[in-house]
């Protein structure tokens, strides 16, 4: 089995245990979704033990646990998630338009990140040891030290007092009014890129300067190759591996950072679906958007192994 193979049935693994463990965590969590979504919203005492009964039949909840997974599972292989408990809607349909804020928000802090720390890590590695290169450490250092929903409450802040302009002020979609979307969510794009943008320049400026003490770059200069030559095609190189593991691993924890993110710049995105859902006991919701993040990490994964591939030949035969 090549070592694509490979990587493909382990992601695949991943995901049936994720759609395994997140269902079950549902299940043993305290009340169910007619006592904490349905009865909660009437009130409770309101409702009889009869009423109770027939709803929990209705949403099939009087099954057996296995037979409810199943049935679940069966449903999102089909792109039917149910139906959300808050709004009565199909779980799909209420999520669509979130997936879209979602995705623009992470392909911007992708974009920013992967600008800022290979840039920043590149510049640091050409200049180790200076004012420049301390300076470009330092940054990364305060990034990695503040909590990003405190750079986000300190800009949405800094901004409200000098221009009077309330960043966190609602969203518009990007095909509706460009310049309003931009607005909105590149503040928050840029604030969501500092963390992976700081670990990416670090990663990237170690790298590069142990590549460039290998024997290839030091047998290449001796040969009289320019340095700018032997960066580029001794150093940087050889320091890709690394990096695009750390731009794969940073890209996943971004849909984890949007939760906060989201929240803290009101933008109507899929992190903050969760954390409505999470309060509402929404199930059908939590568990389709744990399946939605699931999938995105394993597919990012996927993606980091085919460039493995490309930047490693070795590996195309299952080395």
């Amino acid at each position: 089995m090549t070592y694509f193979a490979r990587r493909l049935v382990l992601g695949l693994a991943t995901l049936w245990l994720v759609t395994l463990v997140s269902f079950v965590l549902l299940q043993v969590a305290p009340g169910d979704a007619v006592s904490a979504a349905v009865a909660g919203s009437l009130g409770e005492g309101g409702l009889t033990a009869a009423q109770i009964d027939q709803q929990r039949r209705e949403l099939g909840l009087d099954r057996s646990w296995p037979v409810q997974y199943a049935s679940w599972l069966g449903g999102m292989l089909r792109l039917d998630g149910g139906t959300s408990l808050a709004t009565g809607r199909p779980v799909f349909d209420h999520l669509g338009p979130r997936v879209a804020v979602t995705v623009e928000l992470a392909l911007f802090a992708v974009l920013f990140s992967i600008a800022f720390g290979i840039s920043g890590g590149l510049a640091g590695a050409r200049m180790a040891g200076t004012a420049i290169d301390t300076g470009l450490r330092s940054i990364a250092f305060l990034t990695l030290s503040v909590p990003t929903f405190w750079i986000a409450l300190l800009l949405i802040v800094a901004v409200a007092s000098w221009t009077g302009h309330f960043l966190a002020l609602g969203f518009e979609p990007l095909g509706v009014a460009p310049r309003a979307n931009l607005v909105s969510v590149l503040p928050a794009a840029l604030v969501l890129a500092l963390r992976p943008g700081a670990i990416l320049m670090r990663m990237t400026r170690a790298s590069t300067i142990g590549a460039t003490q290998s024997n290839h770059f030091v047998f290449a200069r001796s040969k009289g190759v320019a340095l700018d030559v032997a960066f580029r095609r001794h150093g940087f190189r050889t320091a890709l591996l690394p990096v695009v593991t750390v731009i794969g691993a940073e890209t996943v924890f971004l849909l984890g950072g949007a939760v906060v993110v989201e929240q803290v710049f009101g933008l109507p995105g899929l992190g903050r679906s969760l954390v409505s859902a999470v309060l509402a006991r929404d199930f059908p919701v939590v568990q389709a958007l744990t399946v939605i993040f699931a999938v995105s990490a394993v597919g990012m994964n996927l993606l980091v192994d085919i460039m493995y591939t490309l930047l490693d030949p070795r590996l195309r035969g299952g080395a």
